[in-house]
């Protein structure tokens, strides 16, 4: 006979994750490179909606991915605001949104073979390089790094422990009025401390990072595990400002990017 499963057993259940496999997520990035070859070697032989990169065409694509690849920040900033119950989701819709998008600004950015668009791919290209790095070759080193014990994990010095004692406590006081729910050794600052209680985030932001210092934390890690991380975010931001800079003159300034040619694309002023 089966019973029904009470009702807050059912409401106490956690949330499903969904993985990515490294199979799927190579397999992924293989398509996107295949599709990207087949493009270059059937331009050619395209329609003249194809040859410019503002044309109605070209110009809507790269519109709808740019649109796409703001999809990574929104996973950012919902994990840095601590809103996931579940990030793994996040993470999946910052692939695929990730590499959807790439596919649709590609026929835009390769229109000319040159320019700040050609460049933005190359960027675009860097990403994907340094993320696939991380989820599939990062992730693995970090885990061996852990299991065996690295230096966090080492005995230190008196004076170094006496720092670090130190350190705890300091966190442990600004916890209190940050999140007083929270446990020092399970949190991190999030979106929202910064926002709500700005120059208490920075402060425990601080002292994190002098403890991971001390504790040698990045040095005891593969420099690709330690480093893949900080490259890929700062070449997401760098992304982003070249993307909106891109946008508000192509739009803006149509004047100026036609050099005395005609304005074919659509724009809001012709200065």
């Amino acid at each position: 006979m089966i019973h029904a499963q009470p009702e807050n057993q059912r409401a106490t259940r956690p949330p499903r994750r969904p993985d990515l496999s490294n199979r799927i997520l190579r397999l992924s990035v293989a398509i996107l490179l295949l599709a990207i070859a087949a493009y270059i070697l059937a331009k050619p032989i395209l329609g003249p909606a194809w040859q410019k990169p503002g044309t109605p065409l070209l110009q809507s694509l790269a519109m709808a991915g740019s649109f796409l690849l703001l999809v990574p920040f929104g996973f950012s900033l919902g994990k840095r605001g601590g809103h996931s119950t579940v990030p793994n989701r996040l993470f999946i819709l910052h692939v695929v949104a990730s590499l959807v998008g790439i596919g649709l600004v590609v026929p835009h950015g390769l229109a000319y073979f040159d320019g700040p668009p050609l460049l933005m791919l190359a960027g675009l290209l860097l990403l994907v390089i340094t993320g696939s790095i991380g989820r599939i070759y990062a992730a693995p080193l970090f885990a061996t790094a852990f299991g065996r014990k690295p230096k966090p994990f080492s005995p230190h010095d008196a004076p170094t422990k006496a720092v670090l004692r130190q350190i705890i406590t300091d966190k442990t006081a600004l916890l209190k009025q940050l999140d007083p729910e929270a446990r020092e050794a399970l949190f991190s600052v999030t979106l929202s401390h910064l926002l709500r209680r700005p120059r208490l985030a920075l402060r425990y932001m601080r002292l994190a990072r002098r403890e991971a210092e001390l504790m040698g934390a990045r040095r005891s890690l593969p420099w690709i595990a330690a480093y893949w991380r900080p490259v890929h975010i700062l070449l997401a931001w760098l992304f982003l400002a070249g993307l909106i800079t891109h946008i508000v003159v192509v739009m803006f300034f149509a004047g100026y990017v036609a050099e005395g040619r005609s304005i074919y694309w659509w724009h809001v002023t012709a200065w």
